[in-house]
């Protein structure tokens, strides 16, 4: 599907009403955002599977180090909004038969802007929020692969997300929950938050 193809969808058959873009730093809680939305029937794009997908293309091993070379070539190649770009696609297809429709993993500004003006669609910012501490213990904790295993490499993704422009995303989030407190109020912080969407734009 092109450029093309995606306006032309924009126009005649996607009939999502908002995009919810979910942004944070790195263990701020995302992932359990994306897990309570797909339970709540709503569907869920990861920037961040580009990412992981470009690496196994080239046949690299998703380390941290791998991750975050291939996002920058990625936007040395493609610009700032690379991420989007390749991603607009899923988007639009999920656009097709869903109300509303959550990407997951924006980093910047300039991706926020494509996702608006390739499906010319109303976009809220979710930002998620924890305290540095907090974050590298649940990232020490889940053991994901590709995530940092020291504190050195935590805080140098860190500001490689805040390079590409993410505290300007959180910045002007139209709504942000802080995750700091027990998982059950958080994940009721954020059922109250979809359902209150689902009433307000798809009803």
């Amino acid at each position: 599907m092109n450029s093309e193809s995606v306006l032309q969808m924009t126009s005649q058959m996607l009939v999502c009403r908002k995009i919810i873009v979910l942004t944070g730093l790195p263990g701020a809680g995302k992932s359990v955002v994306g897990d309570v939305a797909r339970e709540m029937g709503l569907p869920v794009i990861s920037l961040g599977d580009v990412v992981r997908e470009e690496v196994a293309k080239k046949g690299l091993e998703p380390t941290l180090d791998n991750i975050l070379r291939v996002a920058n070539e990625l936007r040395k190649a493609l610009g700032k909004n690379a991420i989007a770009k390749l991603s607009i696609n899923k988007i639009a297809s999920a656009c097709i038969s869903n109300c509303i429709v959550v990407v997951d993993g924006v980093r910047s500004l300039d991706e926020i802007e494509t996702i608006k003006e390739s499906l010319l669609k109303d976009v809220i910012i979710l930002a998620i929020h924890s305290s540095q501490k907090i974050r590298f213990e649940r990232i020490l904790n889940r053991g994901r692969e590709g995530d940092p295993k020291t504190f050195e490499e935590f805080r140098k993704r860190d500001f490689e997300e805040l390079s590409w422009g993410i505290g300007n995303v959180i910045a002007l989030a139209d709504k942000m929950i802080v995750n700091e407190g027990r998982i059950e109020e958080f994940i009721n912080e954020i059922r109250k938050f979809f359902s209150e969407a689902l009433r307000n734009w798809c009803t």
